[in-house]
């Protein structure tokens, strides 16, 4: 984990005989958000300095993750998936949070590794973030009796890998921007955009195009 502010806790604890690592995931799902580790019982970690972190409460979920490569490009980053798998997992609700994409793309997500201590009921301090971005693509199965999601996160959805985008989030993601509204304006008008209003000059009555506010009529 070149780069990173490790803690000299963690940096003992990685390069120790043996590992025991913990995933952390929060995920700012509108109706219904996911803070969960795959430790035991509860974690609630304060004073730690990452804002995202504190003040937080991970509730445990069985060590069913999976989680791909977290790979970095001057900073940039690229898509990462995480997979989350159970026989408890409620497979209609998943599904109806997937379907409904303004639940969650777009949204923020936070992934730290963190390390468990000899007795694995303490957490070293602190857990290193490993993934900061949103929620780019989410995705649902169904093997047997075991329901699973997979979720991808990127850095954003503009420069999202693989990710199809849609210009009616660019004004959710991006709402001092407008050129998303000009393009969808402009699909809507397959004939182009109509002229702006017309005006009578002196003379025989020609009729000829605006020429704009604070402007003299033409002769």
């Amino acid at each position: 984990m070149p780069g990173r502010d490790l803690t000299a806790g963690m940096v003992t604890g990685l390069e120790a005989g043996t590992v025991r690592p913990v995933l952390l995931g929060r995920f700012d799902i509108l109706t219904d958000p996911l803070v969960a580790w795959t430790g035991y019982g509860t974690f609630a970690p304060t004073a730690t300095g990452d804002l995202a972190l504190d003040g937080q409460t991970f509730f445990a979920m069985a060590p069913f993750m999976e989680l791909s490569d977290v790979k970095e490009d001057q900073g940039i980053g690229g898509p990462t998936t995480i997979t989350v798998s159970g026989h408890d997992l409620d497979e209609e609700l998943l599904r109806q949070i997937v379907r409904d994409k303004r639940q969650w793309r777009g949204r923020k997500a936070w992934l730290w590794l963190g390390l468990l201590n000899a007795d694995e009921a303490t957490v070293v301090a602190n857990p290193a973030r490993i993934k900061t971005g949103v929620m780019t693509q989410m995705i649902t199965n169904r093997s047997g009796e075991e329901a699973s999601v997979t979720v991808t996160l990127d850095q954003d959805l503009g420069r999202a890998r693989g990710s199809f985008f849609r210009w009616l989030d660019h004004t959710r993601i991006y709402p001092l921007d407008t050129w998303s509204t000009f393009i969808i304006r402009l699909a809507n008008q397959p004939g182009g955009f109509t002229d702006g209003p017309t005006h009578t000059v002196p003379g025989p009555g020609t009729i000829v195009p605006g020429d704009g506010p604070g402007l003299p009529d033409l002769p």
